[in-house]
């Protein structure tokens, strides 16, 4: 009799060893998913000397349980005892993808057939896949290559973009200029021309678009508050094929034209009138004046007609 207890408790003993082994094997984790960089403990419970192994250490490596991500792809990391029992965790690894972009400039000015660098930053600055490409919105006006170099090539506006693999970007304007202009810095609007209390801008001929004025919107120079106009192509405009001016207030029309588009109001009843007339027009009594350097360089050329 007491040679069967004593063999009854030596089953229920190695049952309860046989029950902890297995039960020691199990992973906290069967499946992960990690991000390049990202570092995961697995634990299997109470077993001890473990060995682990990493199907694939180029995508996750595996120390005393500790998974780090290397790079995408999948891997398979193996928990191992010495009698030979196992428990595997399905490792799946994505890179570290760009989220945000930054130029060294949102806006720039380059003349014809010159070259300068646009240089972008990203972030996460570790992110783990890096492929960026530029774009240039008009090669005829502005050119780009892929370190970010733009060539002016005619005179005009182009819009260049850095945009990453997945979707991420950041633009940059480029006023391209003729090399034969001063900058905007160097050529200053004439006091004489700002409408101030002292000096009324010069009223439209008519209250309605004339024959010398473009029909879109009414406008005489639609692009004047955005890009360098060209001494020829203002000239151009104003003689026409005459050879003689279209209208003697031409000049002072294009300088009231820049006004109008900040909603400068106009005291003059009829240059108001006009303006209000115009869909584009919004009047803002709180306009002070202030001009973008594009504008401050057009009606410098303006005030020589």
């Amino acid at each position: 009799m007491k040679r069967f207890i004593l063999l009854l408790l030596g089953c229920l003993t190695a049952c309860i060893i046989l029950s902890g082994c297995h039960d020691a094997l199990k992973l906290d984790q069967t499946q992960l998913e990690l991000t390049v960089g990202d570092s995961v403990e697995l634990s299997a419970g109470k077993a001890t000397r473990i060995s682990w192994e990493s199907s694939n250490d180029a995508v996750a490596t595996v120390s005393g349980g500790t998974v780090i991500a290397k790079s995408a792809g999948t891997a398979v990391i193996t928990a191992s005892l010495e009698s030979g029992e196992k428990a595997t965790c399905n490792v799946t690894v994505s890179d570290k993808l760009i989220t945000e972009i930054t130029l060294s400039a949102t806006g720039v000015r380059v003349e014809a057939g010159k070259t300068i660098q646009l240089e972008a930053t990203y972030h996460p600055a570790d992110a783990s896949h890096v492929a960026l490409s530029w774009e240039s919105s008009d090669t005829n006006i502005a050119t780009v290559n892929e370190e970010g170099y733009v060539t002016g090539v005619y005179e005009g506006v182009a819009t260049i973009t850095c945009k990453s693999d997945n979707g991420i970007e950041a633009s940059c304007t480029v006023n391209v200029g003729s090399a034969a202009q001063p900058t905007a810095a160097q050529t200053q609007p004439p006091t004489t021309i700002k409408p101030t209390e002292a000096v009324e801008p010069s009223a439209p001929k008519s209250t309605e678009p004339s024959a010398d004025k473009p029909s879109s919107g009414g406008e005489l120079f639609p692009d004047s508050s955005i890009r360098y106009l060209s001494t020829d192509e203002v000239a151009a405009r104003i003689y026409g094929m005459s050879g003689t001016p279209v209208s003697s207030s031409f000049g002072q029309d294009a300088v009231n034209e820049i006004y109008a588009r900040h909603g400068y109001v106009f005291r003059s009843p009829s240059i108001r009138s006009y303006y209000e007339a115009q869909s584009w027009y919004h009047p803002d009594p709180g306009y002070d004046g202030s001009l973008n350097g594009i504008e401050q360089y057009n009606i410098g050329l303006f005030s020589r007609y």
